[in-house]
């Protein structure tokens, strides 16, 4: 067996105590071998840097940290993918969660699949307590993740990003990730990524994205769909295709608005 690839995973964070001990547990606990965590802070006040030293004075040859006043998630997220040295990166939310066993999946499948530019697993949402939510917002996405089509992509970003991964060189060539202050916009990167090769897919749940009222994903939602939109406009002029775009987005704010988190 090829040997396992080493993955560079970023953890933008800022005031996040109260959940990136869950978070970097279950990075630290998939035991994967070639494993690179870089925690890029933004000044955070909360407990939140106690809690960082900590797991770095116990894993000194994983984790590389810094905590250092930046532009916000896209800026932390850029300088954490900056620094990383895997051939496989990505990058999880301070409050978000892998499940066990998901780098060695996808180590596994990046070492017996070397021409592969990125990956993507299924994933499920979950609420401030962990519990699951949005099930069948789940259930949806994980189906157009299985007939994973560009039209698809187009229409609506079906890819759960924790569990999205990409090669070192791919990043370096279509990236870095865009956004605005208040969040950032990776599906400009899997629509450019996206034209050259569709992501290959493992279909397995591989992370957990949690959606709670206090963070960017719920505050700013409306925001980031208008800037979604202007990106799916980008990479097409189908009025179609932008129509179903249009649509899926407006689905997607009846569901934030009618959610119980």
């Amino acid at each position: 067996m090829n040997r396992l690839p080493k993955i560079s995973v970023v953890v933008p964070s800022l005031n996040k105590a109260s959940f990136i001990k869950e978070t970097l547990e279950s990075i630290v606990t998939q035991n994967y071998p070639n494993l690179e965590i870089i925690i890029q802070d933004g000044g955070s006040t909360d407990g939140t840097i106690e809690i960082i030293k900590k797991y770095a004075k116990k894993y000194p040859d994983k984790i590389n940290w810094e905590s250092i006043k930046d532009k916000g998630q896209t800026d932390a997220i850029n300088r954490g993918f900056k620094k990383a040295s895997g051939q496989v990166m990505s990058y999880i939310n301070a409050d978000d969660l892998y499940e066990y066993g998901a780098l060695k999946k996808v180590g596994e499948y990046f070492s017996k699949n070397p021409k592969t530019l990125w990956l993507a697993g299924r994933g499920k949402i979950i609420n401030e307590k962990g519990i699951d939510i949005s099930k069948w917002v789940t259930t949806y996405k994980n189906f157009l993740l299985s007939l994973n089509s560009y039209f698809l992509l187009l229409t609506t970003n079906y890819l759960m990003q924790p569990s999205v991964f990409i090669k070192r060189h791919a990043y370096l060539k279509y990236g870095p990730f865009k956004g605005t202050r208040k969040g950032v916009m990776e599906y400009d990167l899997w629509l450019a990524l996206g034209k050259i090769q569709m992501p290959k897919v493992i279909s397995e749940t591989l992370a957990s994205f949690r959606l709670t009222k206090g963070n960017l994903s719920a505050v700013n939602f409306e925001t980031i769909l208008s800037e979604d939109y202007k990106i799916a406009r980008k990479y097409t002029k189908d009025p179609i295709i932008l129509f179903l775009h249009w649509l899926h987005n407006l689905g997607r704010v009846i569901i934030l608005l009618t959610s119980k988190f």
